[in-house]
């Protein structure tokens, strides 16, 4: 009901005191909500905790098929095993993650790649780090040491497929052995005849491109520059998986 004179009421101290705060709420809410959707935004294109973003410039990682290998059908069945689990791990987009073993984190390290996939292949006892793999290799007595940078070299003459290969040099290390770098040996790629490797990597290259994270990479005992770069990395030598080749093959 209308006051007389059709005028309206004028708003008491406590219902402007109320309008405020509900206008001064309505202004909160919206900065809160414009905040949280920033905050959302970042979050979806930040990496992962302890994540190493692709840089740029860096291609994308490379994969083969088990069949694209020369004398693949020829391996041992569990080397076909190694094989397949380690290029199923180089389709699934992992950039290279520092201190990473695990594929659901978004990134892998070098040793992480070799430690997951062995272990997706029935080895337990297998040293997370690329020297305490080394160690491992050395103590069954199947590391082979390569000393020469001929790519020719007839210490190079034992390398199958399936072969754990070992890396000093790639960064400053405390370890000791100073080994810091492993990959696996998929052998000669059956389009360029030229021996490849599978695993990890900041920036090897496979056909010449860098690449970064779970792939495919061009394996080269020799090092451009390292007369000019004395502190480059140093491929050391190889050896057989303990174990792998002594397993049962699984039933058909």
């Amino acid at each position: 009901m209308e006051p007389p004179g059709g005028r309206a009421r004028p708003i008491d101290s406590q219902g402007k005191q109320g309008a405020k705060t509900a206008a001064g709420g309505c202004r909160f809410l919206l900065l809160l909500a414009l905040f949280l959707s920033v905050v959302a935004a970042e979050a979806q294109e930040a990496p992962a905790a302890g994540q190493e973003k692709r840089p740029a410039g860096m291609a994308p990682d490379a994969s083969l098929e088990p069949e694209d290998l020369l004398d693949f059908d020829r391996q041992p069945t569990p080397v076909q095993e190694l094989i397949r689990q380690a290029l199923l791990l180089t389709k699934e987009d992992l950039t290279y993650q520092y201190g990473s073993a695990d594929p659901t984190t978004g990134g892998i390290d070098c040793s992480g790649f070799v430690y997951y996939v062995l272990r997706l292949c029935g080895l337990r006892d297998v040293p997370r780090t690329a020297s305490g793999q080394y160690v491992w290799v050395r103590k069954a007595g199947l590391f082979r040491a390569v000393l020469s940078r001929d790519p020719k070299s007839f210490e190079l003459e034992e390398l199958r497929p399936g072969d754990l290969l070992f890396w000093e040099g790639t960064y400053a290390t405390a370890n000791d052995p100073p080994i810091t770098h492993s990959m696996i040996y998929l052998g000669r790629e059956k389009a360029t005849g030229e021996r490849v490797m599978v695993g990890a990597s900041d920036g090897r290259t496979y056909h010449g491109k860098q690449r970064w994270g779970a792939s495919v990479f061009d394996f080269q005992p020799r090092f451009p520059g390292r007369s000019s770069n004395p502190g480059s990395s140093r491929f050391v030598g190889y050896g057989k998986i303990p174990g792998l080749e002594r397993k049962e093959s699984p039933s058909p």
